[in-house]
C-alpha cells in the first residue's frame, strides 16, 4: 500500500488516557514484548520469536539502532508500551502493531499520521508498507488514512 501526499496528512487525536511520545533506543525490547504479544497471524514463513522481532524493528533502524526524526511513535497505558508505528527513512512503514485489549481505539492510526508527518519534515514523498491481504483490519485501518493498495502479489506458505 502506498500514500504519496504526505504534505497533507492530518495529525489524528490521541484518544483518551493514553500518552504518545517518540521511539527511544532504550525501547528496544518493550517494543520486541510488544511484537511477541502481537502476532501476525497471517505470517506463515517461520517462527514467531524474538530474533524475527529483532530482524524486523532493526530493518529500517539508523546505524544507532534508532528511528530519529519522530519517524518512531510509542502509544502508552498506564506506564505500559500498548502500541507503535515506525517508519525507515526511505518512507517504508515497517512496524505498526496495537496490543490487542487496545485495538479500534484510534490509537494506530494517531501514531500513523505523526509518523507520516515526520516523514514529509525529513523530505520524504510517500509512505508505503506491506501488509497481508488477510490482515482485513490493517487493511481497512490504512486506507482510512489515505493509503492506497498500489501492488498485490500473493507468497504461498511452505508445503
Amino acid at each position: 500500500m502506498d500514500r504519496s501526499d504526505l504534505d497533507r496528512v492530518e495529525i489524528l487525536p490521541v484518544p483518551p488516557g493514553y500518552t504518545i511520545r517518540p521511539f527511544r533506543p532504550a525501547d528496544w525490547e518493550p517494543c520486541i514484548d510488544l511484537m511477541l504479544q502481537t502476532p501476525d497471524l497471517s505470517y506463515s514463513a517461520g517462527p514467531w520469536d524474538r530474533q524475527l522481532c529483532l530482524a524486523s524493528l532493526s530493518f529500517c533502524a539508523d546505524e544507532r539502532c534508532d528511528y530519529p526524526a519522530d519517524r518512531g511513535q510509542l502509544a502508552f497505558w498506564q506506564g505500559e508500551l500498548v502500541a507503535m508505528a515506525m517508519a525507515g527513512v526511505t518512507g517504508y512503514l515497517n512496524q505498526a502493531y496495537t496490543r490487542g485489549d487496545h485495538q479500534r481505539r484510534g490509537l494506530a492510526s494517531a501514531l500513523i499520521t505523526r509518523v507520516l508527518a515526520a516523514l514529509h519534515q525529513c523530505g520524504a514523498e510517500r509512505c508505503f508498507l506491506m501488509v497481508y491481504d488477510t490482515n482485513l483490519t490493517a487493511m481497512r485501518c490504512y486506507e482510512k488514512l489515505g493509503f492506497a493498495v498500489v501492488w498485490s502479489d500473493v507468497v504461498e506458505g511452505p508445503d
